[in-house]
């Protein structure tokens, strides 16, 4: 492989920021002269996608009032987003992988736009789930990866996830503080959604000036040139879908069908049935778009592990967060009572605390293993949630512990994307990178589906909000729900190592 350096290349588009969109197969990109510009430009994809999802949370209720929708529509509105996303990723990775990552992600940012347009005109609940759900189109993110993974060497690779992972933290922030300017400029959803597809726009243009490509389409052509042409089979995303989609929907209305009922038992071990049949379609498939061994092996495996934590945890986070902070003391006996947009800026804490930890964790993996990174990460999180289930009374108390997750969170998401991006097989970054956004994903939309299920269990008859114990069980239920990153470091192979590597 070869490293750029500054002497004109034809095959690279000139400009002092650019990446290299057209870089010559098997370059390098040289980290200051275009990698820095590579890794910024994703991290801003990543936080503008963060802002346009977080932004409409603080709306979902004068988007159930205006198109008179019941609290679990409400909540079908939020899932249909990660749940197609969690569907859809692997299909579309794997496809960037075959056919190149730039066109691949091009394709995305347009779907996600149709699918804001259609959120911000729908006038029933059919037209916003159709849009919610191409909203949730996020492979961004592991087509972001491929092309590190050709782009960049391992050293660099690392400190471009450090600086993605700064950008998530950030644009969660930025999410709820816009989300909570439109409330409070008498906005509603529509305005909001109008928003993510302008925010989708400016991605699509900051990608097109200065994103790169990877060697996907050049690797496509010599294929073909050999005989080989490569095919897609969907049939496992399919049962991939319809089984997460039935484990939700079981969970969801686990409180009002009965724990115990038939339908909420058809449901849930009908869903599980349904994931274990995806899992042993794609071991069998002659072109997975999962890969299976991957996900159960102890080098990927436990990476991708993590991102069951981060997604059931995330959802749990943030809503039991923002609810607590906005519901009013005088008709509740508790909460603050602050308005969307000031208690969107509590999460200011979380980015901050993400901004520390992105750093401090591409230093630590310098020096440290993975395996003690995670374990320790884990129980820092744990503690953070049981902190907040029993010390949320006081604001101060409220922010240390949004802080502390936002460490903990940002420390664990930098730790197993870079073991993604240094294990990931050459030509395979996005396809590999795919896996755990779908199961963050689909991870969320179990978060979502449990929230919703607690709320409903902790909400009288009648009664508009939860009363207090909804946000200890949550709390300590995502407390519960470490194990799984905490297993991850226990599980992680000793020989993964992701120290610094020096070329000359």
């Amino acid at each position: 492989m070869t490293r750029l350096d500054a002497s004109p290349d034809p095959t690279r588009t000139r400009g002092p920021f650019t990446a290299g969109i057209r870089t010559a197969p098997g370059a390098v990109v040289d980290w200051r002269r275009g990698g820095v510009a590579m890794a910024v430009t994703f991290s801003l994809l990543q936080m503008l996608n963060e802002i346009g999802t977080m932004m409409a949370i603080p709306l979902y209720g004068s988007m159930g009032a205006i198109l008179q929708l019941g609290p679990a529509e409400t909540a079908w509105a939020l899932l249909a987003t990660t749940l197609f996303g969690a569907a859809t990723i692997p299909l579309l990775s794997k496809a960037g992988d075959l056919f190149g990552h730039r066109r691949l992600m091009m394709v995305s940012l347009v779907g996600i736009t149709i699918g804001y347009v259609l959120s911000a005109i729908a006038q029933d609940f059919t037209i916003l789930i159709i849009g919610r759900a191409l909203t949730g189109i996020m492979a961004g993110q592991a087509l972001c990866i491929g092309i590190m993974g050709d782009r960049l060497i391992p050293g660099a690779r690392k400190k471009a996830v450090a600086i993605i992972a700064a950008g998530q933290a950030v644009g969660v922030f930025f999410g709820f503080a816009l989300g909570g300017v439109l409330l409070q400029l008498g906005g509603t959803f529509r305005e909001a959604f109008w928003a993510g597809a302008v925010l989708t726009l400016i991605s699509a243009v900051a990608f097109l000036l200065w994103g790169s490509d990877s060697d996907a389409l050049h690797r496509h052509r010599q294929n073909r040139a050999a005989g080989v042409t490569p095919r897609l089979d969907v049939g496992g995303v399919i049962l991939l879908g319809v089984g997460l989609t039935a484990l939700c929907l079981g969970i969801s209305q686990s409180t009002t069908w009965g724990a115990s009922s038939p339908q909420t038992l058809l449901t849930v071990v009908g869903g599980i049935v349904l994931l274990a049949v995806a899992l042993l379609w794609e071991s069998r498939s002659k072109s997975p778009l999962l890969p299976v061994r991957e996900i159960f092996g102890r080098r990927l495996g436990p990476a991708y592990a993590v991102f069951l934590t981060l997604g059931i945890c995330g959802m749990l986070f943030f809503n039991f967060t923002m609810g607590w902070a906005q519901t009013p003391p005088e008709v509740a006996g508790y909460g603050f009572g602050l308005s969307p947009l000031v208690a969107a800026c509590l999460f200011l804490a979380m980015s901050a605390a993400g901004l520390i930890a992105a750093r401090l964790a591409t230093r630590a993996l310098r020096s440290v293993s993975p395996k003690l990174v995670l374990v320790a990460a884990a129980l820092v999180m744990a503690g953070a949630f049981v902190w907040l289930a029993f010390g949320r009374d006081s604001l101060w108390a409220l922010v240390a512990g949004i802080f502390v997750y936002g460490a903990a969170y940002t420390t664990l998401l930098t730790t197993a994307m870079s073991i993604i991006a240094t294990e990931a097989a050459a030509g395979k970054g996005a396809g590999t990178a795919s896996v755990y956004v779908a199961v963050a994903l689909a991870a969320s939309s179990i978060g979502t589906a449990v929230y919703a299920a607690i709320v409903a269990a902790h909400t009288a008859q009648g009664a508009p909000i939860p009363d207090s114990s909804a946000y200890t069980t949550g709390y300590l239920t995502a407390a519960a729900a470490t194990v799984f990153a905490l297993g991850a470091g226990i599980a992680l192979s000793r020989t993964i190592t992701l120290r610094e590597v020096v070329t000359h």
